[in-house]
């Protein structure tokens, strides 16, 4: 009787696009995520960049600095400032200067932002609650210690692998263009 060889897995055979982790993670992110830009931008009027930045303000009672708030989302501050201005223009954050640097604000939820935050995450908290339900306990506690060492791992490979990569230039769409 032969022993059935041992399969491989897509992250050990690395043969084509899809079995590169971050492309099957940008599926899932793709897919789960579409349920929640459309409970926030169809239910609530907000995009999935702002929910995150009302998410991230509701974990910090005394407010932010925008600089902060985008160094905390790993977001740069360009289109932090944008999801900020339209949040202010709806209501849910305010902007408040700080009275020992007058050209420094911090930014806060209003009552609107946190009744929409205190509406939305439960919703939001149950489409991940949904997903995971095909894990078992062990298998979500597997998940979130490989998860953490993979994070750890993409920073220490980030910091010494920056200085060898190009910088991208988004404006024209790659630093070195393919001519047609």
């Amino acid at each position: 009787m032969s022993v059935p060889a041992p399969s491989i897995t897509p992250s050990e055979r690395l043969a084509s696009v899809d079995d590169l982790l971050l492309y099957r993670l940008g599926q899932l992110t793709s897919t789960a995520g579409a349920m929640v830009v459309r409970l926030c931008e169809g239910g609530y009027g907000i995009t999935r960049r702002e929910w995150a930045v009302l998410a991230q303000l509701h974990s910090q009672p005394q407010g932010m600095l925008p600089s902060a708030l985008a160094e905390r989302m790993h977001r740069d501050r360009a289109r932090t400032s944008r999801a900020l201005t339209a949040l202010q223009r709806k209501g849910l954050i305010e902007r408040v200067v700080l009275p020992h640097d007058r050209r420094s604000v911090r930014v806060n939820l209003t009552e609107k932002g946190q009744a929409l935050y205190d509406e939305l995450m439960p919703q939001v908290q149950a489409i991940n609650a949904r997903i995971l339900e095909v894990l078992d306990p062990e298998q979500k506690q597997t998940l979130d210690a490989a998860l953490e060492r993979l994070r750890v791992q993409a920073h220490q490979l980030l910091g010494e692998m920056a200085p060898e990569l190009p910088k991208a230039n988004r404006r024209r769409g790659g630093r070195n263009r393919i001519d047609a």
